[in-house]
C-alpha cells in the first residue's frame, strides 16, 4: 500500500513540476491581448505571435480582452497562472497612468516584462461632414462651440483621453469624452458619425483615411505619419508637448527566469522579423525590441512624470 502512495506520489510531482525552459514550451501558449480585434494592438500581436509560434516550435493563440482602457486584459493575464503559457499585451497607461487614478483589479507588480514591442504613434481624425478641415478650423470650431465637440478614446486614463485634455486645457478649450473598448470601435463610431472626431493609432484608422471617410488633423506623436505625409506634427503647431506610449508584452509575476529568458528571445526575433516589419509598416506601425528590464525602468519613470502631469489635471485619485 505505501508502494502505490509512494509512486502516486511521484507521478504528481513528476506532472507538476516545472518545466525546465530547455523543454518549454510543450504545449500552446496563449497571448491575451488587452484591446479589441483590429486596433493597432491587436494587428501587431497577431503579427508578433505568428513569428514566435515559429520559433517556439508552438502555437501562440491570440484571443482578446478589451475594455477599460485596456485594464482588463491586463487583469486577465496577470491572473494566470506564471507558468511561461500565458502571457499578453499591455498599454503604458494601463501600468503607469490607471493606477494613479483609480482602483485596479491587479498591481503593476502582479505582472513582468518580457519586452517592450513598440511605440505607438497617434493623430486625431475628424468625421467626413465636420465643419473642420485643418487644426486651426477645429480648434476654432471649439471655441465656438464649447462642449459641443465630441472625441473618442480606447478609455478613460489612457494617453488618447489625457492628451486631448492636456490639449484643452493649453490652449482653453473644452470637448467631451466618449470612451470605447478599442480603437477599432472609436473609429467605427468615427465613419458612422456618432462622435466627431478621434484621438487614435495610424493603423486601424489608415484605410477610412485613404478612402475619404475621415480627415485627417494633426498628428499628436513626434514624428510624422509617413502614411500620410502632409498631416500636420503638434509640435509644428506651437506645443512643447507630444503623445508617447509603448505597447509591450506582459506575463503573470512569477514566471521562472530561464523560461522568461525563452520567451523575450522569442519576442525579439518575431519584433525584428522583416516580414513582420515590412506587414507593420504598411499600415503606418514600426515594432522595435526592448528588453523587458530595460522597459521596466522605462516604465517606471513614465508613471512618475505622468503622475505629475496628472496632478497638473487635477485627476489624481
Amino acid at each position: 500500500m505505501m508502494k502505490r502512495l509512494l509512486a502516486a506520489a511521484g507521478l504528481f510531482l513528476a506532472a507538476t513540476a516545472p518545466v525546465p525552459a530547455a523543454d518549454f514550451p510543450t504545449k500552446p501558449v496563449e497571448m491575451i491581448v488587452n484591446f479589441g480585434a483590429g486596433g493597432s494592438t491587436d494587428t501587431v500581436a497577431r503579427l508578433l505571435a505568428d513569428k514566435m509560434g515559429a520559433v517556439l516550435g508552438q502555437n501562440v493563440v491570440v484571443s482578446n480582452t478589451g475594455g477599460a482602457g485596456g485594464t482588463l486584459g491586463v487583469a486577465a493575464t496577470a491572473e494566470k497562472s506564471a507558468d511561461g503559457y500565458h502571457i499578453g499585451t499591455a498599454n503604458m497607461p494601463a501600468l503607469a497612468i490607471l493606477p494613479q487614478l483609480r482602483e485596479l483589479p491587479y498591481k503593476p507588480s502582479d505582472v513582468v516584462q518580457i519586452a517592450g514591442v513598440m511605440p505607438y504613434d497617434y493623430g486625431i481624425f475628424a468625421k467626413q461632414d465636420a465643419p473642420y478641415d485643418t487644426w486651426e478650423e477645429l480648434v476654432a470650431y471649439a471655441k465656438a462651440n464649447p462642449g459641443k465637440v465630441t472625441y473618442g478614446s480606447v478609455g478613460t486614463g489612457t494617453t488618447n483621453h489625457l492628451m486631448m485634455e492636456r490639449i484643452a486645457k493649453e490652449i482653453g478649450i473644452s470637448w467631451r469624452h466618449v470612451p470605447f473598448k478599442g480603437g477599432a470601435k472609436a473609429i467605427a463610431a468615427l465613419v458612422g458619425g456618432h462622435v466627431d472626431i478621434v484621438n487614435n493609432t495610424i493603423g486601424p484608422i489608415l484605410q477610412p483615411v485613404k478612402i475619404g471617410k475621415v480627415k485627417p488633423i494633426l498628428v499628436t506623436s513626434a514624428r510624422p505619419f509617413k502614411q500620410i505625409p502632409d498631416m500636420p506634427v503638434i509640435l509644428d503647431k506651437g506645443f512643447s508637448f507630444a503623445q508617447v506610449s509603448y505597447m509591450s508584452i506582459i506575463a503573470p509575476a512569477g514566471i521562472p527566469d530561464d523560461v522568461r529568458s525563452k520567451l523575450e528571445g522569442a519576442v525579439k526575433a518575431a519584433a525584428e522579423d522583416p516580414e513582420v516589419l515590412a506587414s507593420a509598416a504598411k499600415l503606418d506601425l514600426y515594432p522595435a525590441f526592448l528588453p523587458g528590464a530595460e522597459y521596466e525602468s522605462m516604465l517606471a519613470e513614465m508613471g512618475k512624470d505622468w503622475g505629475l502631469l496628472l496632478k497638473e489635471l487635477g485627476l489624481p485619485k
